[in-house]
């Protein structure tokens, strides 16, 4: 306002104002708590529970003769299919059922042998869940990241595989955990293993919740090309144990024609010598044979 000559009264502006410092400093302070809160959730601990670990060399299945397999892979919140995580995580899927050595290849699409490999990976969060995190993100938030919170997700995987058109399916299941830790001031989870960010937290989880059950379907008898651990022994084996049997062996230093009337050796010596299974001897074996079970 002029008012006279060229003297002017001018009104405080809002940025020299009384309290234009405290403005200033409270706009600081909140880019700072902003930037701490992003860098703190950027950088939040994950871990995934312990209850399944990565398979060792020796508990591996090996197959003889590996088959090609067509794959199909889904990833699912709540049971509905969840196109993003499907596609963010189907390589790591692949990569997962390759270094099994279970098939000689993996196509997307149908094979010779018609062999079918179906894996899904849900996200069974339940509303409780649900809502648990949700409180334990509003206190984080609220607090600017200095009161930590431990949020979980639980995932639960299906493995299904047919060797052919007609061949029975062989399905098997496994269970999953993955703990985000987030705050400043919190506690490890237990039960759980750290491993670093996020994202390798994941592919870790789905390594070990593919691999394990996948190596179970391996281990069922209907699952062509795997090397059982009961096998029968070979031929060889077979006719160099009735060879050294008793019977073999009393045959072999008999006579023959000056034998006593009654030649019929007793019948565990009989079975021995044919180098089949007594109940005595083999009870698993009889058991197995209808014919064996009156």
């Amino acid at each position: 306002m002029k008012l006279g000559g060229d003297m002017h009264i001018r009104r405080p502006s809002a940025a020299s104002g009384p309290f234009a410092a405290a403005r200033r400093w409270f706009a600081r302070l909140s880019v700072a708590l902003a930037l701490a809160a992003i860098a703190s959730a950027a950088s939040a601990a994950a871990y995934i529970s312990d209850s399944i670990t990565d398979l060792k060399p020796e508990d591996k299945v090996v197959v003889a003769a590996p088959q090609p397999v067509q794959l199909i892979f889904q990833f699912q919140t709540k049971g509905a299919p969840n196109a993003r995580a499907t596609k963010l995580l189907k390589q790591k899927v692949i990569d997962t059922v390759k270094a099994s050595g279970l098939f000689s290849s993996i196509s997307d699409d149908a094979v010779p042998n018609g062999a079918i490999l179906s894996i899904s990976i849900n996200d069974i969060a339940s509303p409780k869940d649900m809502s648990d995190a949700e409180g334990k993100g509003v206190i984080t938030g609220a607090t600017f990241f200095v009161v930590g919170s431990n949020i979980a997700d639980h995932y639960l995987c299906t493995v299904d595989y047919v060797a052919s058109p007609t061949a029975p399916k062989i399905e098997r299941t496994a269970r999953h955990a993955l703990i985000v830790q987030m705050g400043i001031i919190n506690s490890p989870p237990p039960n759980a293993v750290k491993i670093g960010g996020v994202n390798e937290a994941i592919y870790t989880m789905v390594r070990q919740i593919v691999s394990n059950p996948l190596n179970e379907v391996a281990k069922d008898p209907g699952f062509l090309g795997a090397s059982a651990a009961s096998q029968a022994p070979p031929p060889a084996a077979s006719e160099a144990a009735a060879s050294s049997s008793p019977a073999a062996q009393a045959g072999g230093s008999s006579p023959g024609p000056t034998a006593s009337p009654d030649t019929t050796p007793p019948a565990s010596q009989s079975a021995a010598g044919q180098g089949l299974a007594t109940p005595s001897s083999a009870p698993a074996a009889a058991s197995g044979n209808p014919a064996a079970n009156p």
